[in-house]
């Protein structure tokens, strides 16, 4: 029997979840690294049967047995002898707290942590240790929490992982598409989604990363390339462009209007067969091509309409309608009404031909504005 101030120790002296350790006195503290401390081997004898709610037992050969669960098995973790029992025992409870004040610690620094890798390998470090600690305590509660935790921070990265398995999914969908701004809207909503997907996990976080940014880096380079071919195509849209509205204006004084109508038809069809300069420089350019050409077809149908004008009176002088025969007459000597009414339809239509002639040249009815891409 082992007997100490407190009282007398028996062989299976029980420890329960609320019974408090005791500190032992200094001068009968013994070092627990001794070897008389260190756990025997299993063939020194079975385990006790356990019953109620105890945490230890000490069996007939003074070995300290710790109850085991779902979580931790039950183990020798010292051995009393001689008149220390209780110091021993105090000792080891001890050894518990200090276990039980690591855990609030680790608790707390990982509350805030976001490297979720070293959180876990924390864990894992602790829950190894404990396992193995040489103490007194309910070793099945704390592994219980310190388990629960590492599993919660697993599944944790485990669903980081599959958000962002699909998100690299959907991004290599769109990595070939030509829909440039409803893509690009797309990828940003993607990125954003990334950023609240979670940790995967230290290297793992790295090559999801690697893999989803080189899905976006081949559409954002394709893009970036057909928007460098845009811009060299408008530019040269555009130079184009200029370069007509100054042939143009070079042409908009003459007189000569046979000629001059042919080259203006002409500047006309190279201008619908020039490529889009964007929009709104498109809108300025026409304005200034239709400014340059406008002078030379104002001034063809007031020439035109001159002529006419002269032509009338020369016909009025001659006493003879316009045209190249003479009109019925009738028997008075003068033109039938059939015959008066026919010719003025001819000088009628004539004119109208010539009226209409510029007025389309001015504004051909075919026009096509470009539009942006």
């Amino acid at each position: 029997m082992l007997h100490s101030a407190s009282g007398r120790i028996g062989p299976h002296r029980v420890m329960t979840k609320d019974t408090k350790p005791v500190t032992p006195p200094l001068d009968g503290m013994l070092d627990l690294d001794e070897p008389e401390f260190e756990a025997p081997s299993v063939d020194e004898g079975p385990a006790p049967e356990w019953s109620g709610n105890e945490l230890l037992q000490i069996d007939v050969k003074g070995k300290i047995w710790v109850r085991g669960g779902r979580f931790f098995d039950g183990r020798v973790v010292g051995k009393v002898g001689g008149e220390d029992g209780e110091a021993v025992i105090a000792m080891l409870a001890d050894r518990f707290q200090a276990l039980e004040d690591r855990w609030l610690l680790l608790e707390k620094d990982v509350s805030g942590i976001h490297n979720m890798v070293r959180h876990i390998k924390s864990l894992r470090s602790f829950i190894h240790w404990v396992e193995g600690a040489k103490a007194i305590g309910d070793f099945e509660a704390l592994l219980e929490k310190a388990s629960g935790e590492l599993e919660r921070i697993e599944t944790q990265l485990a669903t980081g992982r599959a958000a962002k398995e699909q998100l690299i999914d959907e991004a290599e969908k769109l990595a070939d598409s030509n829909s440039w701004r409803s893509t690009a809207d797309t990828e940003a909503e993607l990125m954003e989604r990334w950023k609240r997907a979670g940790a995967g996990g230290g290297d793992e976080d790295e090559i999801l990363w690697q893999r989803f940014k080189t899905a976006r880096s081949r559409f954002f380079d394709r893009r970036s390339e057909h928007g460098a071919e845009v811009r060299e195509n408008r530019r040269t849209g555009q130079q184009a462009k200029e370069d007509l509205i100054t042939q143009a204006e070079a042409l908009n004084s003459s007189t000569d209007w046979g000629a001059t109508f042919d080259a203006m038809q002409d500047l006309m069809e190279q201008w619908k067969r020039t490529p889009s300069a964007g929009r709104k420089t498109d809108d300025e350019l026409w304005n200034r091509f239709r400014a340059a050409r406008e002078p030379f077809f104002e001034a063809r149908k007031k020439q035109f309409a001159e002529n006419r004008r002269q032509q009338s009176r020369g016909a009025r002088d001659q006493g003879r309608p316009r045209g190249r025969s003479q009109a019925p007459r009738d028997r008075g000597g003068s033109a039938s009404p059939g015959a008066r009414r026919s010719s003025n339809q001819g000088s009628l239509h004539a004119s109208l031909a010539e009226l209409v002639g510029p007025l389309r040249d001015m504004f051909p009815a075919d026009r096509k504005k470009e539009e942006d891409d």
